[in-house]
């Protein structure tokens, strides 16, 4: 593509849906007093992530982006380029396909980078875009592989344990840089009869990663509580702490909490990123028609959304994509959070601060003084910040909220739990939105399989749902074999599913009628709204996840 024909970044992060005009603007006049290019402007002032960047500069070149969270390279495609020219190149090779090598670029127009690929290679390179960061940041990681896997890192500290003093602080170390490195979002160590064993979560699902001899387990949850400022001496009591760590130039928060159990202490280390991606609705997983409704419902000028799901279902995540969408340059936002998880230009955050008495409820008392737009309010845990969350909704703000229960209809009698009337409910909350994160099929080795009627009914699913998607009683799916790519589960990454409630005057008078939450349920499938787990099955029959997954996630 010849450089004058290329389409302004700007604008085709505009097409995107990635930013406003008014935030083009913006970059450009900050542009007149900084010598950098718009679109490192564009992430210095977070209108953008350095992934959105990329996708725009990959449909500017023509080429395809690349998510490499979702790609781990092969290691026969590690080894066809060396660690110091894929640094140089500022590239990651990550399949060999035929006489074709898979590679990810952060330059498309670069001939020599290219070229030289070809030249190292001697295969034709399939050229796709990621940012730069994900790219360097993936080459740290992987190349490490090569000279010496991690986990024969661990194994040899834990052999060396056994028959000298133990390098504690060394393992610790690289149970943590294995969970980052394998996505998890949870470390557990946990004591048995013989030995303890460390399990991580990924992608919600917990896998078993290490064996560690029974007599080191005290040793490393010491030195967990060191790290977390706990107290070593007491081992009756559970306890919580927490610490900071850096890992590849990325910065986490772990949340540390243990539990006396029969066998020891059991550890649970959570990893909080605190370089939280920016996020955009489009891309979490929401059906083009529940967005279109969800994007509506956000550009109301008063009113309350709430988010609704268990811990770990992307309910942070949403509401900073929710907080993307609302144009911060024309309204005034301000969120309490707890914590805060990522900063946002040209909106006020403030921190949950309970030792000091900021809570969620004196936030709202306060935030109504500041000429307030739209207010985010971390989660509505009681019945004070429940009231004056709705109150806030009702008066001509714009609130946005996340609330613990297991769908969206059981919202509603949760609120009069809290002492909300079921007037305020009625006219105070626009939509309830429900969500859960479900397994990806792996994009390596899933493959196209048939599955029946009868089959999927064998499985739990209802007639009426079959029917409504099924033709001639046979659905097409994708199941994944298992790989390199995906460590053998057959999936890789996560996808939102998402059902979304809108409380118009028909169901709001439901719910000052008192009807039951099955009553209103019905109502609102009859309206149209589609529920948990028909959103998941129509994930299932696009080929996103499996019927297994589908019942893991919501039954």
């Amino acid at each position: 593509m010849v450089g004058a024909q290329r389409k302004p970044i700007g604008q085709l992060l505009k097409e995107l849906g990635f930013i406003t005009e008014e935030q083009v603007q913006v970059a450009l006049e900050v542009q007149k007093h900084v010598k950098k290019s718009i679109g490192e402007i564009f992430i210095e002032l977070s209108f953008v992530s350095p992934q959105e960047l990329a996708q725009a500069i990959a449909r500017q070149s023509g080429r395809e982006f690349i998510d490499l969270s979702l790609h781990t390279p092969s290691l026969k495609a590690l080894k066809l380029i060396d660690k110091h020219t894929a640094i140089q190149l500022e590239t990651l090779p990550i399949e060999i396909t035929g006489d074709k090598i898979i590679v990810a670029v952060s330059d498309p127009y670069n001939p020599n980078v290219i070229d030289a690929i070809q030249r190292k290679t001697l295969l034709e390179p399939e050229v796709y875009v990621s940012d730069k960061e994900s790219i360097l940041r993936n080459i740290e990681i992987h190349y490490e592989r090569l000279v010496k896997p991690i986990d024969q890192q661990i194994e040899e500290v834990i052999r060396a344990s056994q028959a000298a003093e133990a390098n504690l602080p060394k393992l610790v170390e690289l149970l943590l840089n294995n969970a980052i490195i394998e996505r998890a979002t949870d470390i557990h160590i946990s004591p048995e009869v013989v030995a303890s064993h460390v399990f991580y979560r990924i992608d919600g699902v917990l896998h078993h990663y290490y064996v560690i001899p029974k007599p080191i387990h005290q040793l490393i949850v010491s030195r967990v509580k060191i790290l977390g400022n706990m107290d070593i001496s007491e081992q009756r009591l559970p306890q919580d702490g927490s610490f900071s760590y850096t890992f590849l130039g990325e910065n986490y928060d772990v949340r540390v909490s243990t539990a006396p159990t029969a066998y020891g202490e059991n550890v649970v280390m959570r990893l909080l990123p605190k370089n939280l991606s920016l996020f955009n609705l489009r891309g979490l997983g929401f059906e083009e028609d529940t967005l279109k409704d969800f994007e509506e419902i956000i550009t109301k000028p008063y009113g309350m959304v709430l988010v609704t799901g268990p811990t770990g279902s992307g309910k942070t995540t949403t509401l900073y994509a929710v907080l993307r969408r609302i144009n911060s340059l024309k309204k005034n936002i301000l969120t309490v959070e707890d914590p805060i998880e990522y900063k946002f230009p040209f909106i006020k955050q403030t921190q949950v601060n309970t030792k000091a008495g900021y809570s969620f409820a004196m936030a709202i008392r306060h935030f109504l003084r500041q000429d307030p737009d739209v207010m985010l309010v971390g989660e509505i845990r009681d019945e004070e910040t429940a009231e004056m969350a709705v109150r806030a909704a009702i008066t001509g703000h714009l609130v946005l909220s996340t609330v613990h229960t297991n769908d969206s209809v059981s919202t509603i009698p949760r609120l009069i739990d809290l002492k909300v009337k079921e007037y305020m409910v009625a006219s105070g909350v626009l939509a309830i939105s429900a969500q859960r994160l479900i397994r990806r099929n792996c994009t390596f080795c899933s493959k196209e399989f048939e599955i029946t009627s009868g089959e999927l009914l064998n499985m739990g699913f209802s007639k009426e749902l079959i029917d409504k998607y099924s033709q001639n009683g046979v659905l097409k799916i994708k199941r994944g074999d298992g790989c390199e790519h995906c460590k053998g589960t057959g999936y890789k990454g996560r996808i939102a599913v998402v059902e979304l409630l809108k409380i118009d005057e028909e169901i709001g008078s439901m719910i000052i009628g008192k009807s039951s939450p099955l009553l209103i349920l019905q109502k609102a499938k009859e309206k149209g709204m589609r529920t948990l787990k028909e959103d998941s099955f129509l994930k299932m029959i696009k080929g996103i996840t499996t019927p297994e997954e589908v019942k893991r996630v919501v039954g």
